[in-house]
């Protein structure tokens, strides 16, 4: 596998896991080995989504910057249903909790660490995609 999309991949990987860490609720979580929602899994899937969404733009060769906010975009939407499909699986699972209930709560866990999280992808894949460009 090429370096860049290796470092993306792994970019993404490494910030799903944190971010969403950061937004799971401190309560009601039960430690399982490897679920479908443990953060290493969900951190597969966008990766492989950006990673194809990354080939799809170089061959049309679209510019860097609007490469970098689709990527991030797509990504902080992902992260936010992440997030809801953790809190109710973790904490709403337990009571009974509407969806208005559970967006009251995973909205506002999820403004900051999507905020600082976009914005660190955003920063290093465009430094990744323009330091693949300038080796062409």
């Amino acid at each position: 596998m090429p370096r860049k999309p290796l470092l993306i991949f792994l970019l993404t990987l490494f910030l799903t896991v944190l971010q969403v860490q950061w937004a799971a609720p401190a309560d009601g979580h039960v430690e399982e080995t490897l679920s479908v929602l443990s953060p290493e899994v969900l951190g597969a899937y966008p990766g492989v989504l950006l990673l194809f969404l990354q080939a799809v733009f170089a061959r049309r060769a679209m510019p860097v910057l609007r490469q970098a906010a689709i990527c991030t975009g797509l990504l902080a939407v992902y992260w936010l249903l992440a997030n809801y499909l953790t809190f109710d699986a973790r904490v709403a699972s337990w009571s009974t909790f509407s969806a208005r209930e559970i967006w009251a709560h995973v909205l506002p866990a999820s403004v900051t660490s999507i905020a600082v999280c976009g914005a660190a992808y955003f920063g290093l894949s465009g430094f990744l995609l323009r330091q693949g460009g300038a080796k062409k």
